[in-house]
Order: C-alpha cells, then structure tokens, then sequence
C-alpha cells in the first residue's frame, strides 16, 4: 500500500510576597501577571521525521521558555526546555529530538504557561530501504473558502481521521501538501487559524511536507513554521528538497516563478540520475502546485 489518499497557570503563590491590597492591582499584574499570559498560538505539530529523530514545532503568544516532556511511554520522562525565537505572534518553539530507534512509537507533550497538552503518540520512520507497507496522505488546497470555511477541518477530521480510524501513528506514515495552505501567506493570522487550528488533531500525530503554491506568496512566515529537508539547491534551500521513507523516496518541488527555472530542473535531473542508482529505492512521487505541462 505504497500509495496515497487523496480524496492563569496555577497562580504561582509560593515564595512571592504579593500585596494584597486591591489599589496594587496594577502592581500585581506587572510583576506576576506574564506567565498566565503565555497561550498557545499554533499548538505542536510534527515534521522533518527520519529513523532516529523528529522535529516538535509549536508558537507561543509570548517569548519565555516552555518545556517539551516526552518517552517512549504516555509517562513520559524527560524534558526539554525550549527558549524560542521571536516571530509576529509571539515566539516559535523547536525541539529537534535525538537518538530515537527507528519504527518505534514515541509520545510527547508541552507545557506553556498554565496548559499542558494532552499526550500525543507518533511513530519514526523504518530504517531507509526497508520495505514494509506504509500509507501516506495527499491533500491540497485548503485555503480558507468564503461558500465553505469549514471544508479543511471536515477533510481533516471526516475525510482521513474517521476514514482510517484504529490509531493515527500506526495507519498514516505522513502528510504531503502540494501548496496553498492558506488564502494569503503574508495574512500571519491565517496560518494559525486557518491551517494550523484544523490540522491539529492529524498534524500532532503524522510529520507534514507541503510545498508552496502561489497563494503562500513566497512569505517568509511559510519559512518560519515549516522545517523541510535542506538537501535542494545552495541557496534555494527549502523551497525543493527530497525525503525518504521506507523505500520511497518524495520529492517537494516550487513550481512558482522565478523559482521554476533552470536551476531547480538541474538539481531534479541529478536527484533522479542519483536515485536510479539507489538500490534501496523502489518507488519515487514527486509533489508540487502547478500542473508539470
């Protein structure tokens, strides 16, 4: 089935001594009042996954560290502190995780201010050239529309969760998107609420890879939240890349002027004359925008 489908924390009492007079209010909230403040703006989700690592994105309302606790068991374990670095809503948070055995499911959860995430389970990869069944998904398209602004959490959620059923990190491997996530990639807002807030249930479990189309504008807000393997040309980085799973190898393309030159045909003809030569290799889909022709 090597295939697609397309279809206020507790307020923190001890040890501070808070004025109780209700005239300090003002006071109270300067000197105590930010951590409450922290929220999830888009809450984690999952990508850049290989046999022994995965990357676990999230972005805060706020700079400040958050606390990333995962295991190989829904106990946990360990932890790890993440600092962030700014962005228009607040602060993007990566933790990339190491030394994790391949096909081999894992649980994770974060802490920001007052909430903790519920436990969520995702699967590594198998070894590369292993050659067990897996199941992949493909959709496309979900920018925000005006006739039907609940389409993409109806795909998300009755379209792939309730269609595979049994538990995501087993039945789904990863996410291709061949481009336009949101109505207007320079709209910050939208990314959030549009493609992150509907894709939570899915995207916390399974690794996503989209690529641009042109309603993602080239902003640079798609480069801040996604990681995407920087194995494309110097330079281009992220915007054409290539990722194996299993023993199939996808590869993400910009189908987007000025980026639909030379320069990308290049570097697909040596992938492909490289890829030939891989014994490892069995199958190769290639995702992006625009029709090929």
């Amino acid at each position: 089935r090597s295939g697609y489908l397309t279809h206020y924390p507790a307020f923190p009492t001890a040890g501070l001594q808070c004025p109780t007079r209700f005239f300090l209010t003002d006071l109270i909230a300067a000197c105590c009042g930010s951590a409450s403040a922290q929220d999830f703006v888009v809450h984690p989700f999952l990508q850049d996954a290989e046999p022994s690592s995965i990357r676990v994105t999230w972005e805060a309302s706020e700079e400040g560290p958050s606390v990333l606790s995962w295991g190989d068991s829904d106990a946990l374990g360990t932890e790890v502190t993440s600092v962030g670095t700014p962005t228009p809503g607040g602060a993007l948070h990566e933790v990339h995780l190491n030394g994790l055995n391949p096909d081999t499911p894992y649980f994770y959860s974060v802490t920001l201010g007052g909430e903790t995430t519920a436990p969520a389970r995702f699967r590594t990869p198998p070894l590369h050239g292993a050659e067990a069944d897996f199941t992949f998904v493909a959709m496309s398209d979900m920018q925000k529309s005006g006739n039907d602004p609940e389409v993409f959490d109806e795909i998300i959620h009755q379209g792939v969760l309730d269609y595979f059923g049994g538990e995501t990190s087993d039945e789904i491997a990863l996410v291709l998107i061949p481009g336009d996530l949101v109505v207007n990639g320079n709209s910050y807002g939208q990314w959030a609420n549009d493609f992150f807030a509907p894709s939570h249930d899915l995207f916390s479990h399974v690794p996503v890879y989209p690529v641009l189309g042109n309603h993602e504008v080239n902003t640079p807000y798609y480069f801040q939240y996604f990681h995407l393997p920087e194995n494309g040309t110097a330079g281009y980085e992220e915007h054409w890349w290539f990722k194996d799973y299993g023993n199939v190898r996808f590869l993400g393309l910009d189908s987007n002027g000025p980026y639909d030159g030379p320069d990308q045909l290049a570097w697909l003809d040596g992938v492909l004359e490289a890829t030939c030569g891989l014994a490892h290799i069995d199958f190769v889909f290639a995702q992006l925008h625009h029709p090929h022709k």
